[in-house]
């Protein structure tokens, strides 16, 4: 009986070990670089010729070609195959980028809120399923660490991970990557649909279009719905596509929600059946299963005002049913009876509603699914949209339909509204290809959904998309000159994404001083190349020259780096900073967006400052409008005393743990510089509870840009605790800061 066992056990063992075999086939042709196919085996050997196909189109583009397929029983088995590929190409075919085609294992990370724009749902009390970001960050940023928490119950090819406190703490992906994985909702025969997905890339390359034809499209209430920013877009549209600044009025189409009163998504789904599109970016609010397209336009008419008293009037009269016999309908009634002159005929439709009318507000997976879209390239910067883990999933929906989109970058969670969209998204016009692009502007979050390796046509000469992968300034053996002097010499290009990219790669291989993106500023006519000035600014922290072209971007004449300046001065805390705030809060309100992140710069600074630099600029006002002072001052002391309210909190030991925990995780979004000293005390404090210490320690990790981010960094190098959970905050708050 026992050698019976040990015969079944070594044989199960056996069965195991070659169910968990990783099949690596080599690339059959040579080239300066690789690409790798991932792929589950089942998937494989169901859809085998369109993923010969496949490859073959991928080495007619000049990729060497790896697949690699098992029976993938956990995400660190397609890691380590990726990572020892990798390491195998570097000599001779470096691995650029990767697919993951079919049931291939999936990661929702933890502890990493940070690497996302605006993700910070509370881990400790949501349910790990909500509180966790999907991410293929896992296998494409080879830099990162991990640990295991556990496998979702449900879905066997979801796990989750938590990014160890040892780790790097910012986003730096080794290679690029995509994801094809059919949706669930869609129905049909999965295997079936990826490889008609796959025999459609192969044809599209064919074709080798160049980009000609554009269309952008903003839903309501993104942006605030600025103008502005709309206005905007233009100028670094015609920085990034000037072969549309031509003679045609459809090769670049600025659509906004406000053009259509009624049926904006049918006129949405009419530009995305053109045939010609090439590329279609959504600027919008998302959810996994639609497209938030309209809201509520100007309010015009009295049929229109009628319908608009009417939803608030019965919407305050439903919060008074839901809270049951406390609620008081009747009192709602006669509140609004008595300040509208309403007669009891105007509650009607509450009672009697007449059938409502289908939605035109959203695009969902319904609309989608039968209609042929057409860009070969689909933006979707929208929360959700990009869930490629749910059952069904709007990125999915475009690649997987009748048309000709083969492409798709989109979120798995909700995504920040006031990112650079655009940045280097005209290297799509060179020759690169979309993952590359992704790789470049890369969070924990956004993803390419299909195929990564897709490029148009490039309009210049050049091996640009070889040469960001092969032409690194700094290896293993130190700075390249020859590489070097490529970069320098791009930086007079005629293109402001080569400008950018050429700043990006030399600042990438520490080849750059603050001094020279401060005097590239300066200088530079072309807005996008500005921008990616003052970002690469931001990775030197507060030094006097990231203050500077701070002080001089609040009023750039591109909204986007006036934008992002106001959002990098409430980062940096300048108190030098303030006078201009206050004179673009008063003086410059049309750009609403901008004002947003003023408004955070007032209640971040010391209120000594705020309000000294508002009553003066107040007093300058050129066209004083007592309202719009009235309102601002009104503002600023309210969030001040907002901020005092939290801090007393955090500070009182007599208040509930779980309301100093609260106050103390606001300061994520509000870096209350002035408060750091007392923050630091609570840290070192013993008697506090363990808990709040180690969310301090977490708070102190957002001060990224502090002038007090060397005293933060200093307090934690020198705090010793016994206490793991502290211990393992504090490190990963240096390794965030330094």
């Amino acid at each position: 009986m026992r050698k019976f066992l040990i015969i079944l056990a070594a044989t199960l063992a056996a069965l195991s070990a070659e169910a968990a075999k990783v099949n690596i086939e080599r690339p059959a042709k040579g080239a300066a670089t690789s690409f790798a196919i991932v792929i589950d085996s089942q998937t494989y050997a169901a859809c085998r010729d369109a993923v010969e196909a496949y490859r073959s189109a991928l080495e007619e583009d000049g990729l060497g070609v790896w697949i690699v397929r098992s029976d993938w029983h956990s995400p660190e088995q397609v890691r380590s195959a990726l990572k020892k590929i990798y390491q195998q190409s570097l000599r001779h075919q470096p691995l650029e980028g990767c697919v993951f085609v079919g049931d291939v294992p999936y990661v929702s990370v933890q502890n990493a809120q940070h690497m996302t724009t605006a993700f910070k749902m509370n881990e400790k009390t949501f349910p790990i399923e909500e509180a966790s970001v999907t991410t293929d960050r896992f296998y494409d940023d080879l830099n990162l660490k991990f640990e295991f928490l556990r496998r979702d119950s449900l879905d066997h090819l979801r796990f989750y991970y938590k990014l160890a406190e040892d780790s790097p703490q910012q986003l730096n992906p080794t290679f690029y990557s995509g994801r094809i994985r059919y949706p669930e909702q869609m129905g049909g025969d999965k295997y079936e649909a990826i490889s008609r997905y796959l025999r459609k890339v192969v044809q599209e390359r064919k074709r080798a279009d160049i980009i000609d034809h554009v269309v952008t499209f903003a839903g309501a209430a993104y942006n605030s719905d600025c103008l502005v920013v709309w206005m905007d877009e233009r100028v670094a549209l015609g920085e990034m596509f000037p072969q549309l600044e031509r003679n045609d009025y459809m090769a670049l189409r600025q659509l906004n929600f406000r053009m259509h009163d009624y049926g904006m998504t049918y006129r949405l789904l009419r530009e995305l059946e053109r045939d010609e599109v090439d590329i279609m970016m959504f600027n919008e609010h998302g959810s996994v299963d639609r497209q938030h397209v309209s809201g509520e336009g100007p309010i015009e008419g009295f049929e229109a005002r009628a319908e608009a008293l009417r939803d608030v009037v019965y919407s305050a009269i439903r919060r008074e049913e839901r809270k049951g016999e406390k609620g008081d309908v009747e009192g709602a009634k006669a509140y609004f009876k008595e300040r509208y002159h309403l007669t009891d005929a105007f509650f009607n439709e509450y009672y009697n509603p007449s059938p409502a009318a289908p939605s035109t507000d959203d695009l969902t997976l319904e609309d989608l699914q039968g209609k042929r879209l057409n860009p070969r390239l689909v933006i979707l910067n929208a929360c959700y949209n990009g869930s490629f883990h749910e059952k069904g999933y709007v990125a999915g929906s475009y690649i997987f339909g009748e048309g000709r989109t083969v492409a798709v970058q989109g979120n798995t969670i909700n995504v920040l509204q006031d990112r650079w969209t655009y940045e280097l998204f005209g290297l799509l016009t060179q020759g690169v290809r979309v993952g590359q692009y992704n790789r470049l502007v890369a969070t924990l979050e956004g993803h390419i959904i299909g195929d990564p390796a897709f490029r148009f046509a490039s309009t210049v000469e050049g091996s640009l998309s070889r040469d960001m992968v092969v032409r690194q300034v700094r290896s293993k053996r130190g700075v390249s000159t020859e590489n070097l002097c490529y970069w320098r010499e791009m930086l007079s290009a005629a293109s402001a994404d080569r400008q950018a990219l050429a700043l990006r790669m030399l600042a990438d291989g520490g080849a750059i001083t603050p001094d020279e993106l401060l005097k590239k500023y300066r200088e530079c006519n072309l807005a996008t190349v500005r921008m990616e000035c003052l970002k690469l600014l931001s990775r030197f922290g507060s030094t006097p020259q990231m203050i500077e072209a701070v002080g001089e971007a609040l009023y750039d004449s591109y909204e986007l780096v006036r934008r992002n300046a106001a959002t990098y001065a409430w980062m940096l805390g300048a108190e030098e900073l303030a006078a201009k705030a206050a004179d673009l809060m008063l003086n410059y309100p049309e750009s609403q967006r901008v004002t947003f992140s003023l408004n955070r710069v007032m209640e971040i600074l010391p209120e000594r400052v705020a309000v000294e630099a508002f009553e003066r600029a107040a007093a300058e006002c050129g066209y004083p409008i007592k309202e719009n002072i009235d309102a601002v001052g009104a503002y600023i002391k309210r969030m001040q005393n907002y901020k005092k309210s939290e801090m007393e909190t955090l500070f009182n030991a007599e208040e509930s743990l779980a309301s100093r925990i609260s106050a103390i995780r606001g300061v994520r979004n509000n870096t209350y510089h002035e408060y750091v000293p007392q923050m630091i005390a609570l840290l070192q404090d013993d008697a506090a509870p363990s808990e709040l210490r180690v969310a301090v320690a977490e708070a102190l990790g957002w001060f990224t840009l502090s002038p007090r981010k060397g005293e933060i960094v200093a307090a934690c190098s020198a705090l010793r605790t016994s206490d793991k959970d502290l211990a393992a905050e504090l490190q990963q708050t240096i390794l965030r800061l330094q």
